[in-house]
């Protein structure tokens, strides 16, 4: 693994902040000690930028990361140093705006009913749904790129929704908790982009790890070197993926995240010194 840097694309929900109450505390000083020795750590989750900011706050560090599903990648020269975009990202997706008006115009009336997206909901019900309080409730609403809702009807009918989103350009992603309604973009396509640019404008080379809990992460795991699972609190998660490659913890976040990277690093010799 000489000159290749080592790259962790990690969800955060479930993944690294705890399926329960979003704490991380137990493994800061590791992730602090993969930091320290040179490894980069990308958040690449559903949450919007004012989320992550708060939990970068948190960890004390500032990263590079990847918002609403693939929507966007935030501070890009702390991937590699020489990268020149504008405001520091490369944006991938249309506005929530724009992407609302589709909605509007080409969804039939009745799938539409069966939607109930998180802004019409009170307070009350928003906080239920997605585990929060009163405080970080408006970081998570603050939405750029997607819609936040919960679909009442059969799996059949979320597949039916979902490929008239396709049909129109648009996807259904299917997180922990809610669906989002999103542009045409992913986990995967974002972190792909990202190193094929590393590759070809740099000659970087990179061995990935990619750390998820939810189908909304199988895009970005099965494009990494190194797919990485963590178990949800009481509930088979992910099971269907057979790729014999697959780390899978045994506890759930955030200890779980701090056993695959480990598990990970050992696969490939890295060392972490401290």
């Amino acid at each position: 693994m000489k000159n290749t840097q080592i790259l962790i694309f990690t969800d955060l929900d479930g993944s690294l902040l705890s399926h329960n109450n979003f704490e991380f505390r137990e493994i800061k000083n590791f992730i602090l000690n993969c930091i320290k020795n040179g490894i980069k750590i990308i958040p690449n989750t559903s949450k919007t930028k004012s989320e992550i900011e708060v939990f970068l706050d948190q960890l004390g560090q500032n990263l590079p990361f990847v918002v609403e599903n693939g929507a966007a990648i935030h501070n890009l020269d702390l991937v590699h140093r020489k990268f020149k975009f504008k405001n520091n990202s490369l944006i991938f997706s249309r506005s929530v705006n724009e992407i609302l008006e589709l909605f509007e115009k080409r969804i039939p009336i009745e799938l539409k009913k069966r939607c109930s997206f998180l802004k019409d909901m009170s307070s009350i019900e928003q906080m239920k749904i997605l585990g929060l309080n009163k405080k970080y409730l408006p970081f998570a609403l603050n939405r750029e790129y997607s819609m936040p809702l919960v679909f009442d009807g059969s799996k059949e009918l979320v597949n039916k929704f979902t490929v008239l989103l396709k049909k129109i350009g648009m996807k259904l992603h299917e997180g922990g908790r809610i669906y989002n309604i999103c542009d045409d973009c992913s986990k995967g396509k974002a972190m792909t982009t990202l190193i094929e640019k590393l590759k070809n404008d740099f000659n970087f080379k990179s061995h990935t790890i990619v750390i998820g809990d939810s189908p909304n992460d199988i895009s970005m795991l099965n494009v990494s070197d190194q797919p990485c699972v963590i178990p949800l609190p009481n509930r088979n998660n992910l099971c269907h993926l057979k790729d014999q490659n697959i780390i899978r913890a045994t506890q759930s976040a955030p200890q779980g995240w701090e056993e695959v990277v480990r598990a990970s690093l050992k696969k490939i010799n890295f060392e972490l010194e401290g």
